[in-house]
């Protein structure tokens, strides 16, 4: 269930890339594509809570996710770029930590 949080991650990560407004990269990333990637990330964390939670807790949980680490996201690269390469790594890490320690791997 926590491999569920890499995907999630970098799909908010690729939303706030197409943003304008973004200031870590130097110019957005293509829409089209980027929501297409976000798309199939998405799909791929909910296929994960799918297999390990009933259909509306993993479709809850997954939208927890989304509403969570997208503001996170946007709040943490207010800041420098490392900060964001930091969290990402954490994000990252700590998923496969807790998902060893499940048993799920």
């Amino acid at each position: 269930m926590f491999l569920s949080f890499i995907p999630a991650w970098l799909a908010c990560c690729l939303l706030f890339g197409t943003s304008p407004r973004q200031t870590v990269l130097k110019k957005p990333l293509p829409v089209i594509s980027s929501r297409l990637i976000a798309v199939i990330l998405l799909g791929a964390m909910l296929l994960q809570l799918f297999m390990n939670l009933p259909t509306v807790s993993a479709l809850i949980t997954g939208f927890a996710l989304v509403c969570c680490f997208l503001p996170l996201i946007t709040l943490i690269s207010a800041y420098k770029k490392y900060y964001l390469v930091l969290a990402s790594f954490l994000v990252c890490v700590l998923s496969i930590a807790l998902a060893v320690m499940e048993g799920g791997l």
